[in-house]
């Protein structure tokens, strides 16, 4: 029989920004059936729908992987006493159910169907890359899936090929912003935590989420290889596209370590500053 730990019965919930960002996403939740499904369906050549179609099938392997992901991560971060995060992790999985529906929803708009895994191989070795148990490793790799739908959501709401995906896109764009925020938070958090121990160690953390982001990225390029030519028919750069995903990435994961290294900087000048003023104040007693 498995044990379930509780370490605290009273939790402390002290983190005011994983607290905040929780009930940000708490206020924004929304469904399917927000949407006007019964908008007319403004595409009408089948090889466009077909393009469409493909070019989705990574977006809603996403989104599959994430719910599954994130789902486990959520009794690990229970078990490390990590309750803010934890608490914010509940409704990332809703997020990620609430996208799955949507875009199993709009394949029916469209009738068609996501790549199969056998022809589309290269999506899935993407998000098995991704996956990992360790919640900093997984927030370092998912942060390219995030960054892939944020970019795809921006294309198809700057192209507004068809209202409802429209919506969807605008929909999910709010949800992924909330999503990189937290990434960000938890991430910063750590990094600052290993810097106050010792510079070496921040730094050999930094390096080996760089090297795992870098592996996923590593993963990207077939998946865009598959996709270009459905890409090039909706009037999408592939090159451009790849070229911002790495950048953005990459970007969002430096500032994290920026943010880290400066968070432990702070800290332990105050520690600095409130051990002299304790032995200021015991050499004039």
């Amino acid at each position: 029989m498995q044990i379930m730990k509780i370490y605290k019965v009273l939790p402390d919930l002290s983190k005011k920004r994983h607290m905040s960002i929780w009930h940000k996403a708490l206020r924004a939740q929304w469904s399917a059936d927000d949407l006007n499904w019964s908008a007319p369906l403004r595409l009408t050549s089948d090889k466009t729908l077909s393009s469409l179609a493909r070019i989705l099938t990574p977006i809603l392997m996403g989104e599959q992987a994430a719910l599954y992901s994130v789902s486990g991560l959520i009794p690990i971060l229970g078990h490390n006493s990590e309750v803010e995060s934890q608490l914010y992790l509940t409704t990332w999985a809703v997020d990620e159910a609430r996208h799955t529906e949507l875009f199993t929803l709009f394949y029916n708009r469209i009738a068609r169907e996501p790549l199969p895994i056998r022809r589309f191989p290269s999506g899935y070795m993407f998000q098995s890359s991704i996956v990992s148990q360790e919640p900093a490793e997984w927030l370092a790799g998912v942060l390219v899936s995030e960054c892939l739908a944020k970019l795809a959501m921006e294309e198809f709401k700057r192209l507004d090929v068809d209202p409802v995906l429209s919506e969807i896109s605008r929909g999910i764009l709010e949800d992924e912003a909330r999503h990189l925020a937290f990434n960000h938070i938890y991430l910063e958090d750590r990094f600052s935590q290993y810097f106050r121990k010792d510079l070496k160690e921040g730094e050999s953390f930094s390096d080996r989420l760089r090297t795992r982001l870098k592996g996923v990225l590593s993963n990207v390029p077939s998946i865009f290889d598959t996709l270009e030519p459905d890409l090039k028919e909706l009037g999408i750069d592939r090159h451009e596209m790849q070229q911002r995903l790495a950048d953005d990435a990459m970007t969002r994961l430096n500032r994290s370590v920026e943010a880290g290294a400066n968070m432990a900087k702070g800290a332990i000048a105050s520690d600095e500053a409130a051990r002299a003023e304790r032995g200021a104040l015991a050499g004039a007693m």
